[in-house]
Order: C-alpha cells, then structure tokens, then sequence
C-alpha cells in the first residue's frame, strides 16, 4: 500500500512538477497572418515516427493570428524529438520544416507573408522554433 502511494506521487510530480514552475505548455505552434488578404491553411504535423499528429485547415483573416494547443500526448517530456511541419497556404504554396521539440514549452511559429528586411521582400510561408522564455 505505502509502496503504489510512494509510486503514484513519484509519478505525479514527474508529470506534475514542471508545470508548477513553468506554468502550463506553450501551443503546438503559432501562426501570424502578415497579409492584408485571408487565406486558407492547411497545417499538417508529424511526429518522430512519421506519424500524422494533426491535419487541420483553418482561415486567417488579414493580419490575423491563431494557435493550436499542443495535443495531450505532447505534454510528457518524453515527446521531444525532430517533428515535420508541413504549411500550404491557399492550396498553391507549401513549405515543410523539421522543428526540434525539445520540452512541452516549445513549438513552431509559422508566418505567412513576413518580410525579409535583408532583402526588402515577402517569405511566403516561414517556419521558426518557438521557445517560451
């Protein structure tokens, strides 16, 4: 008895702990819409493995922003590792990144029509890991 106790809240502050002192996991990514038109994106993510974790389309709205919640099974510390970003905008344009997850506290930031002040012009679709500080 006092052994599965001693068990569980060994599990429980595994699990529990970085939340306490990090507060909770930061979205699976972010996406920030720099145009002045909406446009439809699809967001594909695939695990490790190759494994398709989300596939989801959404519309955002000129100058517009959203984020997806990191899925449940990403929150344990054992889900780090290279996942696949794969972004097509408006069925035309399409971009793929490998992102490094290293905790439950980092994601991708994906910007569509960002500018690239070196050379004065507009990156399509740009795939950057996000960090919570």
């Amino acid at each position: 008895m006092i052994i599965g106790f001693l068990l569980v809240t060994a599990l429980f502050l595994y699990i529990a702990l970085p939340f306490i002192f990090m507060g909770s996991p930061t979205p699976i990514f972010e996406i920030y819409n720099y145009d002045i038109k909406s446009h439809e994106v699809i967001v594909e993510v695939f695990d490790p493995d190759n494994k398709s974790i989300i596939n989801e389309t959404y519309i955002l709205e000129s100058e517009g922003d959203l984020s997806q919640p990191r899925p449940f099974s990403l929150w344990l510390p054992q889900a780090k590792g290279k996942y696949m970003f794969k972004v097509t905008i408006d069925k035309q344009i399409t971009n793929a990144v490998k992102i490094e997850i290293q905790n439950q506290y980092s994601g991708a930031a994906i910007s569509l029509y960002s500018k690239n002040y070196e050379f004065g012009e507009k990156i399509p679709i740009l795939i950057e890991t996000m960090e919570k500080a």
